[in-house]
């Protein structure tokens, strides 16, 4: 069994690209909702896929990985372990501003961009980098 910790995007790609390879796939997400962050048109293509593929256990936040698996607390506070010999991490993650504040006066011109500004798609950082690159 393989657990993926982490339902965005990325996290159900990966879980359905182990699926279809005939792993025995747990998806693991804190939230109630799978790949919020997904495309509008995409999401419900990608949920009929984590159906077919995917044992999915939302509303569980992950406490401890061990060598069995994630031990997580579901949404009535119980203790259950999410079995898995792996694990991949497809955690959300935070922008770094004291990375960036640390670097806006090392140019004459700097713009922060993609997940240094906001955490978001790879869409959106394309997009601000093409737009950033049109100002220099």
């Amino acid at each position: 069994d393989v657990v993926v910790f982490g339902g965005g995007l990325a996290g159900c790609e990966c879980a359905i690209h182990l699926g279809m390879e005939g792993k025995r796939v747990h998806l693991v997400e804190m939230r109630d909702q799978l790949a919020p962050d997904a495309n509008v048109r995409h999401r419900p293509l990608l949920l009929k896929e984590i159906d077919k593929y995917v044992t999915v256990h939302t509303g569980y936040k992950g406490l401890e990985v061990t060598a069995e698996g994630i031990w997580c607390e579901d949404s009535n506070g119980e203790k259950v372990l999410v079995p898995g010999t792996s694990v991949i991490c497809a955690l959300g993650q935070r922008s770094r501003t004291d990375v960036v504040e640390a670097l806006m006066d090392t140019a004459p011109y700097v713009r922060v961009i993609g997940d240094a500004s906001r955490v978001s798609t790879i869409t959106n950082a394309v997009y601000w980098g093409h737009h950033a690159a049109l100002d220099i």
